[in-house]
């Protein structure tokens, strides 16, 4: 006689490490959120995990990424661009013991996170932060001037949306792609936040403000007779925003532009 083997419960842990949300759990995952699921494990059984869409035969693609398909405990990960509709997915998990097999399935309805990061140039438009320094080159034979622009100050808010006292703490990236003539560093102008390599890790659900100071490695020459070699743009953009485990799904703007100019003084002319 085959050996009779207990029915089992779904045991839903939400969250990602420790941490426990409340617009997103596993039954009602948000997009791009991530999930363990579990069953009370038995001695001797195996178990096949599995997630269909619009019912229990059809698969659901990569629409939802499996950490394994086998062991009483695995996660999802959710497509981040899902959106919330009346769609349910299924999450099957198959037991075997001495050839006998029983299933659990558990319905999913995917729910719409709040939660995005948003950007806001604090000017749209700036100048250098101080007069420009005319450097003589050349020689008492053959004098000739460049100018030295010092350096440009640009300043972006990143805003959080849809944070909730159950967690405190987001991450983003941000960059400031820039022509090869410019370089900048960045640093937190304010906020409770630190940055490295471009992520910004911030420690309260409250803005944070991430300034740019821009020098110009190549130097204006005595020839800009326009007077508009000065002329930049700085656009900050921000991506892979998360928060306890939920990606940015918002639509706000993720870029921020600011143009940083002198006044196109012409070159000195004479007859």
């Amino acid at each position: 006689m085959k050996k009779l083997f207990y029915l089992f419960s779904l045991v839903v842990l939400l969250g990602i490490s420790g941490n426990v949300m409340g617009q997103s759990k596993g039954n009602a995952p948000a997009p791009g959120a991530t999930h363990s699921y579990s069953v009370a494990p038995n001695p001797g059984s195996t178990y096949l995990w599995f997630v269909t869409k619009n019912g229990v035969s059809a698969d659901a693609g990569g629409d939802a990424v499996l950490s394994a398909t086998t062991g009483e405990s695995i996660t999802i990960t959710w497509k981040n661009t899902l959106v919330e509709s009346t769609d349910y997915y299924y999450v099957h998990v198959v037991e075997t013991a001495d050839g006998c097999k029983n299933e659990k399935v558990m319905p999913v309805k995917i729910v719409a996170s709040p939660f995005y990061v948003s950007i806001a140039a604090a000017n749209t438009t700036d100048c250098w932060d101080g007069p420009v320094t005319v450097v003589e080159t050349g020689t008492s034979a053959a004098p000739a001037v460049e100018y030295n622009h010092g350096t440009a100050t640009v300043d972006y808010t990143v805003t959080p949306h849809g944070t909730s006292n159950a967690h405190a703490g987001y991450t983003f990236s941000i960059a400031l792609p820039l022509d090869a003539a410019y370089t900048a560093v960045p640093s937190i102008l304010s906020g409770a936040a630190t940055i490295s390599n471009g992520v910004v890790t911030v420690t309260d659900n409250n803005p944070v403000t991430i300034s740019y100071s821009i020098t110009r490695t190549n130097l204006a020459d005595g020839t800009d007779a326009a007077g508009d070699q000065a002329d930049f743009t700085a656009t900050a953009t921000v991506s892979n925003g998360l928060y306890n485990g939920i990606s940015d799904n918002g639509t706000d703007p993720k870029s921020g532009e600011t143009k940083v100019s002198r006044p196109h003084t012409p070159s000195i002319t004479t007859n």
